[in-house]
């Protein structure tokens, strides 16, 4: 554990502030956020949402009385959000309901931006017992915020709605949805605390962009492809992977790039030469899309996909060629 901490504490100049406390919080690593926080919430005036982060921290290290005094400082949306959150553990709900949301009906979050802004709410409702009204709450929650680390608690919560009104179907489709987003979730967390330990090691970062590009989101893919070849520029897989996210993206300069590049430093990425004899086929460069399918069929591997599909690509290829 001593060894992680200073892994987090010596990463500071590597991400923004809030962002690395957000991230710290999120895995559990409380100790971190204080030993940063009681040095550098000296400002004047303090940020609310470092403030807010730093409370969060000290309460669930158990020091509340330092969570207190942070949050008497400031009426910011962020410190609403942490006195509501701790009123919520306190079982204070209709005060944590009073600064959640909006005056009237139906139940509207006084703070919409933030995904917690849509979460503890619903939870204040469904612990005063009214779970159907914490319902569009939720839904919107994983709506907005798929991937967030509050997401499988908000499906668990409509799945119990679902139950509650019999809807039986719905029930098992949102049981199904949470555990998925929880395993997601687990393996994202999982490679996030490897990348703290091991800060060079390239894997960690690899496989959080390769979690994203699972989920749907290339961009982040992309992004985090990008920071880790800038520090790790031959690693091929990373390569491969980046052809995978820009052509989800519809950048297929930049895949056929990326995967020609992939296949410099390792020859033996098969999927990527696939990849690259696919796009090549498409752009109807029959010669180039022949040297790899060649090189594929000849492969063991090529009797099973993803593989075998060159066998038929390259008899298309020879037929476009007049062979």
């Amino acid at each position: 554990m001593l060894a992680l901490l200073l892994a987090c504490l010596a990463a500071a100049t590597d991400l923004d502030q809030r962002a690395r406390w957000e991230q710290w919080i999120e895995l559990d690593l409380h100790r971190p956020v204080l030993a940063e926080a009681r040095t550098s919430l000296n400002t004047t005036p303090p940020n609310p949402e470092l403030l807010a982060l730093a409370a969060r921290a000290a309460f669930q290290a158990g020091d509340t009385n330092q969570a207190e005094r942070w949050l008497a400082t400031s009426d910011a949306p962020a410190i609403q959000l942490e006195r509501a959150r701790h009123h919520l553990t306190q079982d204070r709900l209709s005060e944590a309901l009073a600064l959640l949301l909006a005056p009237g009906e139906p139940p509207t979050p006084r703070h919409p931006e933030r995904a917690d802004g849509w979460l503890l709410p619903a939870r204040a409702l469904a612990r005063s017992g009214h779970l159907q009204r914490a319902r569009p709450l939720l839904e919107q929650l994983t709506e907005r915020f798929p991937h967030d680390d509050e997401a499988p608690a908000a499906l668990h919560l409509l799945a119990q709605a679902a139950l509650a009104r019999a809807d039986l179907p719905a029930a098992r489709n949102l049981r199904t949805r949470a555990a998925e987003a929880a395993r997601w979730r687990a393996y994202y967390d999982a490679r996030r605390r490897q990348a703290l330990e091991h800060p060079t090691d390239p894997l960690p970062p690899f496989g959080i962009a390769a979690l994203w590009l699972e989920a749907g989101e290339p961009k982040r893919a992309l992004s985090t492809l990008d920071a880790l070849l800038s520090t790790s520029p031959n690693h091929a897989r990373s390569h491969a992977l980046r052809g995978d996210a820009a052509r989800a993206l519809g950048d297929l300069d930049t895949s056929l790039a990326a995967w020609s590049r992939a296949l410099e430093l390792n020859p033996d990425l098969h999927t990527a030469r696939l990849n690259r004899a696919i796009l090549q086929t498409a752009r109807k460069q029959y010669p180039q899309a022949k040297a790899d399918l060649t090189l594929l069929v000849q492969l063991p591997e090529s009797r099973t996909e993803p593989l075998f599909q060159a066998h038929n690509l390259l008899a298309q290829v020879r037929k476009a060629l007049g062979e």
